[in-house]
């Protein structure tokens, strides 16, 4: 196992201390992961003094834990966890993690999962620029409560979608980090309007863990699957539980029932196809499972007060 101590401050010098500990060198503020720990990079951006992020997105060989001390920079970390294990493996993890910066935590990544994660620093001084003294408190006393009992949130379909464009960025764009800040706000003001309008899908603390990897593994098929709603007897099957069961819970995690959480995904999916220029409106359409174009622009609008067309017009 790899264990590395840190206390919170921006994450350039983070991920410098990190390499300096492992004996690798960086490439700007770019690591890639030696060998003997595995595959894929972390990078670090300090936005400004006040706001910095971190990204990784790599296949580990070994365990990794970090072990954040009290004492850093005064502030708040709001923390995106995608976390798939191997195939022999339990512990999958897709949830948002808000905490106080100065508090104690431990996240322990085990050897052969996929990790894909974007922590957000914030200092106090950037949060109290920005925020109602009412909110800011509420943010405040929350984060200090999870030091004592971890409430994390779902990501939701919005997070997940401006995560997969973070991931997908290559590192010689040039409009790079100014696309990364544009994410990283996106990501910081999803996460709080779900916050004020208590929105956010707070993970139900009587779920068994069992369960909610179910729960995560069915997201992950109807979020993945664009060509057609899986049957109710193929999802229940892949969980090992009975169809009500499943529909339940699903519903109880997520806020939506299956079918609107997929039909949500495949729209999202082909909105984003549209608005980068992948296709045509007839090939998002089919490429989402829709033969007829028609039904297809009335789903479109329904779900984003739009027809196809205008999102091609506005491109």
């Amino acid at each position: 196992m790899v264990k590395f101590a840190f206390q919170q401050g921006n994450y350039e010098k983070w991920l410098a201390d990190f390499a300096s500990q492992l004996e690798t060198r960086l490439e700007g503020n770019v690591f890639t992961l030696p060998a003997h720990l595995g595959k894929g990079k972390i990078l670090a951006y300090d936005l400004n003094a006040n706001l910095s992020c971190l990204i990784m997105n790599c296949k580990l060989e070994k365990d990794l834990e970090f072990q954040r001390q009290p004492g850093g920079k005064h502030g708040f970390s709001l923390a995106f966890n995608q976390v798939e294990p191997g195939n022999d493996q339990k512990g999958s993890r897709s949830d948002i993690y808000l905490s106080d910066a100065q508090d104690e935590l431990h996240t322990r990544l085990p050897a052969g999962s996929t990790v894909k994660r974007v922590i957000i620093f914030y200092s106090t001084e950037i949060a109290a620029q920005y925020l109602t003294p009412t909110l800011l408190e509420q943010l405040g006393s929350f984060a200090r409560q999870n030091s004592v009992s971890e409430n994390k949130f779902m990501i939701s379909l919005p997070h997940r979608e401006t995560l997969k464009d973070i991931f997908g960025m290559t590192e010689n764009d040039p409009l790079g980090k100014v696309r990364r800040l544009s994410y990283i706000i996106q990501l910081s003001e999803k996460f709080l309007h779900s916050f004020v309008r208590q929105e956010q899908t707070t993970i139900p603390r009587t779920l068994k863990k069992n369960d909610l990897e179910s729960m995560q593994h069915v997201e992950h098929i109807l979020s993945s699957r664009l060509e057609g709603f899986p049957s109710l007897e193929y999802l229940a099957h892949e969980v090992f539980m009975s169809t009500s069961k499943l529909k339940n819970l699903f519903k109880q995690v997520y806020g939506y029932t299956l079918y609107d959480y997929y039909n949500k995904s495949r729209l999202q999916r082909a909105k984003e196809m549209l608005v980068t220029g992948q296709c045509s409106i007839k090939q998002a359409g089919s490429e989402i499972g829709f033969s007829n174009l028609s039904h297809f622009a009335k789903a479109f609008k329904r779900e984003f007060g739009a027809l196809p067309r205008d999102i091609l017009r506005n491109r």
